[in-house]
């Protein structure tokens, strides 16, 4: 019995340990057995070729059938793939509910973005019209020699230019404008004076629109006119050919006016027809139109009719009515029922549009795209840019969206417009007699800091390039650090704030300091570094002019001081502080006058009792667009800093001891301005006492 239990074991220890070690069957058979190698009894032999024949037996079962499968294991599998396959449906339901509307909207495809942006992008080359240009007058060798004389062109381009073109000078001037973009005005002037007229570009005119819409599109469009406005029954026209005759009998006889004719360019003509053409109600007429085929914007499919292309026309139109009307800010806002349009003119808002919610997928698709941002991300704020092409410019927005409970707000910012806009004198600023002359005072200084303080939006940008340019002359090195540059201007170094390359307002001023500067100017003033540069900036021989957000004049000096520069800087390096805000202007086509009554009188000003106050109250016409104002200007507190002040100021003085000092030396604040120019009829005291408002 016990031999019996040894075998048993030997062979149970033998047959888990050959697969373990690895013997297999030929292994096992090629094994040295004998009695040398291995010593073993008859029995235990013949044991191990019993074990030997089971495991042989055993590998040819394997072979004909496959093993059974581990049930425990294939219970897992399983398992997993329930788990795998609930997970999948989870994340597909999620995505489902959380997909915008108009599910079509939101596919990339890169050849309709391409479609979306060409739209803004609508710029015909030069080379398109020097077709057009062929039914021009072509006779006028005196532009070329007006071009080398004014050395635009060299005598040798002259005659290979006359050559090329085969003596066609209206198109060797076209191509001149290809070759030289930043000249064209130059250039146009030129053609005027070497044909006798005067040159206008009537996208920078204020057109009298009803002028323009007594004309049929088809026939301005094909002769590339655009009327401008009318004195005593002389209409003056924008012209691509000023020498047509045949054309201007036809504008005479449909609108009754002489005409006359000024030169403009075939593509500013273009531009002016499209922007006087734009308004709220033909932009809702075109986009129902184009969507629905009928006029209005009722039914269920407006949201899959409403393709990119179409949508990207109508977001063109609507930059082209900002333009039209001056407006600094685009608001895009869904709403329980409707999709909100409005404007931001002269510093107040104006709902322009309100379109049915369904074409806001679309709308805001189209907007995503021409931003560069994601247009699938409808749960997170995005920042982007857009850029829309006109004849001789760009114009910049800047977007910004963010998630509201019905959909994302879509905010629009005109960037730039005032690049290409002409610098104002200081004296069309609107200062009183008393500003005027002290900021002259000021800026006739060699060295010192002047601030202009105020909100975002107050001018304080267009004040300092008025100084810049009562300064820029060749005497003067001008070096500015902006962020971004408003204004473009000859004669001054401009930079622009980078700070991924690393020129920040800082640094900027630091590197300024070695290119021999007389004037810098900073775009603002954000911190101690940059407060601290432009002190020791002004105390080495330099006059420093910048910008800070405080509300008054006098807060500024403070407000130095509280960021970190030492009192010791800043009583020396001030010359003056300017606060401004911006209050709008009273249309001066309509405006009513009225008397106050003696209370209202007794509550703005110290009264005789006696003499009678009239102020002007908004009422509104076409021009202004029904507001009541058109345009806006400043009001204005300058503080002049003199030697007591810098003392007050080195010792650490209070506001109100400062306060104090500054009416002591005669200093009024910008209500007072403001109350002067309500009297003088320029604005209302609603618009004063708002900015009363946010002064306090």
């Amino acid at each position: 019995m016990m031999a019996q239990t040894k075998n048993l074991v030997l062979i149970l220890s033998l047959l888990f340990l050959i697969p373990a070690l690895g013997i297999d069957n030929e292994s096992l058979s090629g094994t040295d057995l004998s009695e040398d190698a291995v010593t073993m009894s008859e029995k235990q032999r013949s044991a191990v070729e019993d074990v030997r024949a089971e495991v042989e037996k055993q590998q040819e079962d394997a072979a004909e059938s496959p093993p059974e499968p581990n049930k425990t294991v294939v219970t897992i599998i399983v398992l997993l793939l329930l788990i795998l396959v609930a997970v999948t449906v989870a994340v597909f339901v999620y995505a489902l509910r959380e997909r915008p509307p108009e599910s079509e909207d939101t596919v990339s495809d890169p050849e309709l973005n391409a479609k979306v942006r060409a739209v803004l992008g609508k710029r015909e080359s030069e080379h398109a019209f020097l077709e057009q240009a062929k039914n021009a007058r072509s006779d006028n060798p005196a532009f070329l020699e007006l071009a080398v004389k004014d050395e635009i062109i060299t005598p040798q381009e002259q005659a290979s230019l006359v050559d090329r073109f085969h003596g066609n000078y209206y198109m060797i001037m076209l191509f001149i404008v290809e070759q030289r973009p930043e000249l064209k005005n130059a250039i146009g002037k030129l053609w005027g004076d070497s044909i006798g007229l005067a040159y206008a570009d009537p996208t920078k005119t204020i057109l009298q629109d009803d002028l323009v819409m007594k004309l049929p599109e088809d026939f301005t469009d094909t002769n590339e006119i655009v009327p401008m406005f009318a004195v005593d029954n002389v209409l003056a026209v924008a012209m691509s050919d000023p020498y047509n005759v045949s054309v201007q009998s036809q504008i005479e006889s449909r609108l009754e006016m002489m005409v006359s004719p000024v030169f403009a360019f075939p593509d500013q003509i273009r531009d002016a027809l499209e922007i006087s053409r734009i308004s709220s109600r033909a932009l809702a007429d075109n986009l129902s139109k184009q969507l629905l085929g009928a006029g209005h914007y009722e039914g269920a499919r407006i949201g899959h009719l409403a393709s990119e292309e179409t949508m990207a026309e109508f977001v063109r139109g609507l930059f082209l009515l900002a333009m039209k009307h001056n407006a600094s800010d685009i608001h895009i806002e869904p709403r329980e029922r409707a999709l909100s349009i409005r404007l931001r003119i002269d510093g107040a808002l104006k709902e322009y549009l309100s379109l049915p919610m369904r074409v806001y997928a679309s709308l805001s698709n189209v907007i995503k795209i021409l931003a560069e941002v994601d247009i699938g991300d409808r749960r997170r704020p995005q920042d982007g840019r857009i850029t829309m092409k006109l004849s001789d410019r760009d114009l910049e927005f800047r977007f910004s969206c963010v998630p509201t409970i019905y959909g994302e707000k879509i905010v629009l910012r005109l960037l730039g417009q005032n690049q290409f806009a002409s610098v104002p004198d200081l004296d069309q600023l609107a200062f009183s007699k008393r500003v005027y002359s002290d900021i002259k005072r000021i800026i006739s200084s060699p060295n010192g800091v002047f601030f202009v303080t105020g909100p975002t939006g107050s001018g304080k940008t267009t004040t300092l390039y008025s100084v810049l340019k009562n300064l820029n002359h060749d005497r003067n090195n001008i070096m500015t650090i902006e962020d971004p540059v408003e204004y473009r201007m000859q004669g001054v170094n401009q930079v622009q704030v980078n700070v991924q390359a690393g020129v920040t307002f800082a640094s900027a001023l630091r590197s300024f300091l070695r290119q021999d500067p007389d004037v810098i100017l900073v775009g603002e003033i954000r911190d101690l570094e940059t407060a601290t540069i432009a002190a020791q900036a002004a105390l080495t021989g330099h006059l420093v002019l910048t910008t800070m957000h405080t509300n008054s004049a006098l807060q500024a000096v403070t407000r130095l001081i509280q960021i970190g520069v030492e009192p010791f800087l800043v009583a020396p390096s001030i010359i003056g502080v300017m606060a401004q805000r911006l209050v709008r202007k009273l249309c001066v086509n309509y405006k009513e006058k009225y008397e106050l009554s003696p209370a209202q009188i007794e509550e703005y000003f110290v009264w005789d009792g006696t003499t009678p106050v009239f102020f002007h109250r908004a009422v509104g016409c076409e021009r202004c667009n029904f507001t009541g104002y058109a345009g806006r200007l400043a009001i204005h507190e300058l503080f002049i800093i003199t030697e007591e002040t810098r003392g007050l100021i080195a010792r650490h003085s209070s506001i109100l001891e400062i306060q104090r000092h500054a009416s002591e030396i005669g200093f009024t604040t910008m209500r007072y301005d403001g109350f002067k120019k309500v009297l003088q009829g320029l604005t209302t005291v609603e618009e004063i006492v708002h900015a009363a408002i946010e002064l306090n």
